[in-house]
C-alpha cells in the first residue's frame, strides 16, 4: 500500500507541469483579529470538491487566530464521509470522503446490492479512487473490447445459457463469469487481506446473430486497486492526521503558522495561505489573508462563488472577497465588484433588477511612486484604468500625468482601458538601444553629449509616431486620443539617471502604459444577459441589470449571465422546501 506523503508528491508534480497560464482559486478574504476563528468549506471555497448535483462535499478547514498566528493544533482540517448513489439505478450506494478536492471511495452502504457494507476508514484506512461509475448505455461485439481503467478489458462470449463474461488485464485473463442479462458482472480482489469489490458491469441485453454478437451494458463502476493507505500521524505538509474513524478524517498543524505581512505558505498539500502585502495594519485595518489553491495541469476548471439556494424572496450577494472570478487585490484592498440576485415566483430573476451589478473605481498607486495615483475598476472579472488622479490635499503628489491629460477621465466618454505595464522596475539602457514596450511601442532612448539630456523617438510598428527630448531625472509622456477621450496619456517613462563614466547609459526606473483600445460601457450596453444602466463618471460606478432578460433558474440549467461568468443550477434529483434548488455563479478557465 501507499502512504498518505505519497499525496504530497503526486501534488507536487502536478505544480511543476508547465503550462500557458495558472489558475488561482481563492477562499474568502479573512482577517488577522486576535481570538477570530475563521473557516472555509466546501460550499465557499472551490478549492474543496463540491458536487452540487447531490450536495456532497463536507472539507471544512478552520484557523484560530491567536495574535499574529494560529498556534499547534489550531488549524483544523475534517472531512466527514457521504453516501453517494451508484449512477447505475438499483445498485445503491457507496461511501465518498473528500480529501484536499479530491474524490475517494472509502466503503459500500448498507443499501448496496453489489456487495456487503464496508468500511474502508473503519477496518484498514484506506482512501481509494473512483475510477468509473456511469450509467452510460454502450453495445460492443464479440469481437471488441469493453476497456475499463488501469489496464482491464471484457470481453463478452456467447454460453450455452446465457454470456461469458472474460476479464483481462493487459493479456493476462484474471477472471471468468457467466451471467444471464439483465445481470450484473462483479469482480472481487484482495485488499489487506480481504476481498474487496473492484467492478461491476451490468450486462442489459444481448443479439446473436450468426457471424457476430452483441452485448449492450448500461452501468459501470471501478474503483483504483491501488488506494492510498493513512493512518494516525500521518502527515501532509504542516499537518498531520489526529482521528480517523468510520466516518470522519481530522488533521491539525503540528507547526505554528505565523500570519505575517508578505507571507506565502503551503498548508498541505496544494493548499496555501496568502498574506497582504499591507503598507498599513492598524485595529481598523487589519491584515488581510486567504487560502487558496493554485492550478497549473492543463484543463478547464470552475472558479467557483458561495452555493446559494433558490428560495422565493431570497437574495444573494457575491463580492470580490468571496469570489475569486471578480478583480480583488488583496494588498491594497482593491476592488468592489458585487452581483445581488433576487429570487421570486418559484426560482425567477425577474427582469430587470433580478440580477444587479455595480462597480466603483478606487484610486491605486503606480509602482513609481512619484506619479501619485490612478483610478482603477474591476469590470466583468478585469482589471481596468479608468482615470487619472490629483490629489489636492497631498503636496507631494505632482500628479504629472493628470496633468499633461487634456482628459483625464474615461468614464466621462463611457469608456475603459486595459493596464498593460505599471513597473518601477530598474533598466539600465545604452544609448541608441530600444527598449521594448507593449501593443508594437518602442522607445529608442540616447543620451545627448552633454550626458544631461534624454532624446527620445517612439516607434510604432516601425513607425516613428513622437520624438522629444528632456533633462534627467525627468519624465516622457505621450499622449494620443482615444475614442472620444482627447489627449491622454497612454505612455510614461520616468529617466532616474545617467552615467557617462565608460558607455554612455541611462536608467530608467518607470514605465506605465495603458492599450489604446477601449472597452465600450456607453448607457444600454448589452454584456450577455445584463445591460448597463447608469456610468456616473463623478461618483465613478456602473451599474447594470437584467432589462429585457427573465432568467429562470431551473435545475441542470447553465446560463450566460455576463462575459465570462455564469450561473449554474443543480442537476438535483428532488426538489423540495427543505431542500430547494442549489446554484452558484463562476466563471469558467482553461489552462491549455
Amino acid at each position: 500500500m501507499k502512504t498518505l506523503s505519497i499525496i504530497v508528491i503526486l501534488l507536487a508534480t502536478l505544480a511543476s507541469a508547465t503550462a500557458t497560464d495558472d489558475i488561482i482559486l481563492r477562499g474568502d478574504v479573512a482577517e488577522v483579529v486576535d481570538g477570530w476563528n475563521v473557516a472555509w468549506t466546501s460550499e465557499n471555497f472551490a478549492g474543496f470538491l463540491y458536487d452540487v448535483d447531490h450536495d456532497l462535499g463536507r472539507e471544512l478547514l478552520q484557523l484560530n487566530v491567536t495574535g499574529q498566528s494560529v498556534e499547534v493544533g489550531d488549524a483544523i482540517y475534517t472531512s466527514s464521509a457521504q453516501e453517494r448513489t451508484f449512477e447505475h439505478d438499483g445498485w445503491g450506494s457507496y461511501r465518498v470522503l473528500n480529501f484536499l478536492g479530491e474524490n475517494y471511495f472509502v466503503g459500500y452502504g448498507d443499501d448496496c446490492q453489489i456487495t456487503s457494507a464496508w468500511s474502508s476508514l473503519e477496518e484498514d484506512k484506506l482512501l481509494g479512487k473512483v475510477l468509473i461509475d456511469t450509467d452510460e448505455k454502450m453495445t460492443v461485439g464479440s469481437n471488441e473490447d469493453l476497456l475499463l481503467e488501469d489496464g482491464y478489458r471484457v470481453r463478452f462470449s456467447d454460453a450455452k445459457v446465457g454470456i461469458k463474461v472474460s476479464l483481462y488485464k493487459g493479456k493476462n485473463l484474471v477472471d471468468t463469469a457467466t451471467i444471464a442479462p439483465p445481470d450484473t458482472y462483479v469482480y472481487t480482489t484482495q485488499m489487506n487481506d480481504r476481498n474487496v469489490t473492484l467492478m461491476a458491469v451490468h450486462v442489459a441485453g444481448s443479439v446473436r446473430l450468426d457471424t457476430t454478437s452483441y452485448y449492450t451494458t448500461w452501468g459501470l463502476f471501478q474503483i483504483s486497486e491501488n488506494p492510498i493507505e493513512v493512518g494516525l500521524g500521518s502527515r501532509d505538509g504542516l499537518m498531520k492526521v489526529t482521528a480517523l474513524d468510520d466516518g470522519e478524517l481530522v488533521m491539525t498543524n503540528f507547526q505554528r503558522l505565523n500570519l505575517t505581512p508578505n507571507n506565502g505558505f503551503g498548508l498541505m498539500g496544494d493548499l496555501r495561505i496568502k498574506t497582504a502585502n499591507q503598507s498599513k495594519i492598524t485595529l481598523g485595518n487589519p491584515l488581510r489573508f486567504y487560502v487558496y489553491k493554485e492550478l497549473t495541469e492543463p484543463g478547464t476548471y470552475e472558479i467557483r462563488g458561495k452555493v446559494a439556494n433558490v428560495i422565493d424572496g431570497a437574495a444573494y450577494t457575491w463580492e470580490p472577497q468571496d469570489f475569486a472570478g471578480f478583480y480583488y487585490d488583496i494588498d491594497n484592498d482593491l476592488g468592489t465588484e458585487e452581483i445581488t440576485m433576487t429570487i421570486t415566483d418559484g426560482g425567477t430573476l425577474a427582469e430587470p433588477c433580478g440580477v444587479i451589478y455595480r462597480t466603483t473605481a478606487q484610486w491605486d498607486d503606480f509602482d513609481f511612486d512619484e506619479w501619485g495615483h490612478y483610478y482603477t475598476i474591476g469590470f466583468l472579472g478585469e482589471k481596468y484604468f479608468a482615470g487619472y488622479v490629483v490629489d489636492r490635499n497631498d503636496p507631494k503628489d505632482n500628479a504629472c500625468l493628470w496633468y499633461e491629460s487634456t482628459d483625464e477621465n474615461l468614464m466621462v466618454d463611457e469608456q475603459l482601458t486595459k493596464v498593460l505595464v505599471n513597473s518601477n522596475e530598474l533598466q539600465t539602457i545604452r544609448s541608441g538601444d530600444l527598449l521594448i514596450l507593449d501593443e508594437g511601442f518602442e522607445a529608442k532612448i540616447s543620451v545627448d553629449n552633454t550626458c544631461e539630456k534624454i532624446f527620445l523617438e517612439l516607434y510604432r510598428n516601425d513607425d516613428l509616431v513622437d520624438v522629444d527630448y528632456f533633462t534627467a531625472p525627468g519624465t516622457y509622456t505621450y499622449c494620443t486620443d482615444l475614442g472620444e477621450t482627447e489627449d491622454i496619456v497612454i505612455l510614461a517613462l520616468h529617466i532616474a539617471g545617467i552615467n557617462c563614466t565608460d558607455d554612455r547609459t541611462c536608467i530608467v526606473d518607470g514605465i506605465w502604459q495603458i492599450s489604446d483600445t477601449p472597452a465600450d460601457i456607453e448607457e444600454d450596453t448589452e454584456y450577455g444577459r445584463m445591460t448597463i444602466q447608469n456610468i456616473n463618471p463623478t461618483d465613478m460606478f456602473i451599474e447594470m441589470n437584467n432589462e429585457d432578460n427573465r432568467i429562470s433558474l431551473n435545475k441542470n440549467k447553465d446560463i450566460q449571465l455576463m462575459g465570462k461568468i455564469r450561473i449554474k443550477a443543480a442537476d438535483q434529483d428532488e426538489i423540495s422546501a427543505e431542500d430547494p434548488l442549489r446554484f452558484y455563479i463562476y466563471e469558467e478557465a482553461t489552462i491549455e
